[in-house]
């Protein structure tokens, strides 16, 4: 967690985290890291610190393909006790905070990027998104968007591990 801070992150205790079978390693609750994060999710240490070290890499996508940095991350997901989607037999990574969901963008201007709007647009709305998908791909172990599966139309979601998938496009 002293690494995470050193980041400049902002979080907060997760008092309630769940144990046993969806439990968390280091729970914390992810109130910014760069950007704020909008609703801050509840994950783990390890979840944050990867998001953090992903942060620098979104803000150059966001200069490069959309001409603004990044005021807010709009998260649609984070810790739920669940099963993997399309494959009960194993838990989520979002069972153990090992995952997170973004559905879009606040940008600094006041644009609003959102991914099951704009991911197949050919404007920089559009560009952006499936360059930050790319992106996470690079930095993530499983990166899902839009075009992988009809569970994922309206969001890009990143998770740690253990698989490696990438299905941005």
């Amino acid at each position: 967690m002293a690494a995470l801070a050193a980041t400049g992150a902002r979080f907060s205790p997760w008092p309630a985290a769940p144990g046993g079978a969806c439990g968390v390693d280091q729970p914390l609750i992810l109130e910014r890291a760069g950007p704020a994060l909008v609703p801050p999710p509840k994950t783990s240490c390890a979840m944050a610190a990867a998001w953090a070290g992903f942060v620098p890499e979104l803000d150059r996508l966001a200069w490069a393909e959309a001409g603004a940095p990044v005021a807010e991350v709009l998260t649609a997901g984070s810790w739920s006790c669940r099963s993997m989607t399309g494959n009960s037999s194993r838990p989520s990574l979002h069972a153990t905070g090992r995952a997170l969901d973004l559905r879009g963008f606040r940008l600094a201007d006041g644009r609003r990027i959102d991914v099951a709007r704009d991911w197949y647009r050919r404007d920089a709305a559009g560009r952006f998104l499936r360059a930050v998908g790319k992106a996470a791909c690079r930095h993530f172990q499983v990166v899902l968007g839009p075009p992988a599966d009809r569970f994922h139309h309206d969001h890009l979601h990143v998770d740690i591990g253990p698989w490696r998938l990438c299905q941005v496009g």
